[in-house]
């Protein structure tokens, strides 16, 4: 039960991480095939808002993962983050009738995460 929550929340982190690190280092590289690109301040916002919230939630979720105690709150960021992305990528697609490849990938880690995290938050209280 522990050790469950505790890789959902190691998983969720290192891929945060991971994808704050490539936007932060190439966010057009990253995003322009889903067509994000920007002007010079538009790269600089891409960098500090997408690449650096991923960053201190990647940071944070391992963190939670490190601290059994933190354990059930990050496994609540985890739910509630990643549905809620995954509930406004669903609407972005029912509105505009879009779909990439990009956007099902992202639907399977989101979706996937806010089930695992749920699941390890029904498993019962953590030790802390």
């Amino acid at each position: 039960m522990e050790n469950f929550g505790k890789w959902v929340l190691v998983l969720a982190g290192l891929g945060f991480l991971g994808f704050g690190v490539a936007i932060t280092a190439a966010p057009a590289a990253v995003l322009g095939g889903v067509g994000i690109t920007g002007s010079a301040a538009g790269v600089v916002e891409l960098r500090a808002f997408y690449g650096g919230l991923e960053l201190g939630l990647g940071t944070f979720l391992l963190v939670c993962a490190a601290r059994p105690a933190w354990r059930e709150p990050g496994l609540w960021s985890v739910a509630l983050v990643n549905g809620g992305i995954a509930a406004a990528r669903l609407l972005g697609i029912a509105l505009s009738g879009e779909f990439t490849g990009f956007f099902a990938g992202a639907l399977v880690w989101e979706l996937g995460f806010t089930v695992a995290a749920i699941l390890a938050l029904r498993r019962g209280p953590r030790p802390g």
